[in-house]
């Protein structure tokens, strides 16, 4: 665990542990920010700030965490889910009170914390407090989403250019690399639904002067802006990925066509030789044949062997059409 304390006295603190809550009632606000906290942890600092055990639950259970702001009580939890690898989802539980926050996360999503800390000096001539930093935390998610959006949306660009002026045979890997894109996409939707409605919520909320509530306005816009470049790739990525499919099944089609032509080139050459092979097997046995000699006359006793053989070879061939014509009417 790791554990950092923003107060308006003594600004930044980190610790590895809570012991630095002993102190707090001296400040005027605080943010109490806690990475990778166990389920005891949690407990030790919901009773510490008066959490409801269904809190406690919500912040622990990250696996079914939804984006949500549910007021209770004294406070208001503030569920905003974010993005860690392209893929990989994860909570960031906010929690604001009378003058305190604290915020739960994973250590993959520390980086949200540090850019807010950035924020946090660039205003440390204004008049800050919890409400500022719950926006600036929104914020910071919000704005990480859209850049992750628009790392995808140049994927997509590419892809699109590439199926367009590529050669079929250059496609390697493109339909895994569109399905992994796609699941971005939808990955990045499904973590936008929801938010719109809860920054409503908390600008309603929290959003005690103008200035705070226009920022808030703006961060509805970034995330309308998100959903709409979410479809507008959705529809780039089918449109690639149709044109890819149509070239994958024109190249079929001339493997094929290919095919057919050489199979039928084959097919006239074995019929210009198909009768050559009946002349060489009817007459070049090793027995007697017809006008083998032509001073001598034909007699049955000396061409009896080759009468048989080529009895054999036409009882094979009737019996062999005799058989196909009965699979046929079988098959009727």
């Amino acid at each position: 665990m790791r554990v950092l304390l923003l107060s308006d006295i003594n600004g930044e603190q980190w610790a590895q542990d809570l012991s630095m809550l002993d102190e707090t009632e001296k400040y005027g606000w605080l943010w109490l920010d806690v990475t990778d906290p166990t389920q005891c942890e949690v407990e030790q600092l919901g009773q510490r700030f008066g959490l409801h055990p269904l809190t406690v639950e919500d912040i622990v259970d990250d696996a079914t965490s939804q984006d949500k702001m549910e007021r209770i009580g004294g406070y208001a939890l503030v569920m905003y889910r974010t993005t860690t690898d392209m893929t990989a989802e994860t909570a960031f539980s906010i929690v604001v009170g009378s003058g305190w926050i604290l915020s739960f996360h994973t250590s993959a999503a520390q980086m949200h914390v540090g850019r807010v800390l950035d924020r946090l000096q660039e205003h440390s001539n204004e008049l800050l407090g919890s409400s500022f930093v719950v926006y600036a935390l929104i914020d910071e998610i919000t704005d990480w989403l859209t850049m992750t959006m628009t790392q995808i949306e140049h994927d997509v660009v590419q892809i699109d250019n590439a199926v367009m002026t590529q050669v079929p045979e250059e496609h390697t890997g493109m339909l895994q690399h569109m399905g992994l894109l796609r699941r971005r996409i939808v990955g990045i939707q499904r973590l936008q639904l929801g938010k719109p409605d809860v920054v409503r919520r908390v600008a309603r909320v929290l959003g005690s002067n103008d200035e705070l509530g226009h920022h808030f306005r703006d961060v509805c816009d970034h995330l309308a802006a998100l959903g709409s470049l979410c479809t507008q790739c959705e529809v780039v990525l089918s449109r690639a990925h149709s044109n890819f499919m149509a070239q994958m099944s024109l190249k079929m089609n001339q493997t094929t066509h290919g095919l057919g032509m050489f199979s039928n080139r084959w097919l006239v050459l074995l019929g210009l030789m198909l009768p050559l092979q009946l002349v060489a097997m009817a007459f070049g046995q090793n027995v007697y044949v017809p006008w083998m000699y032509s001073d001598q006359p034909l007699r049955f006793d000396t061409i009896a062997p080759w009468l048989g053989i080529m009895g054999c070879i036409l009882l094979a061939f009737a019996v062999g059409l005799g058989f196909a014509w009965y699979r046929n009417y079988l098959s009727r």
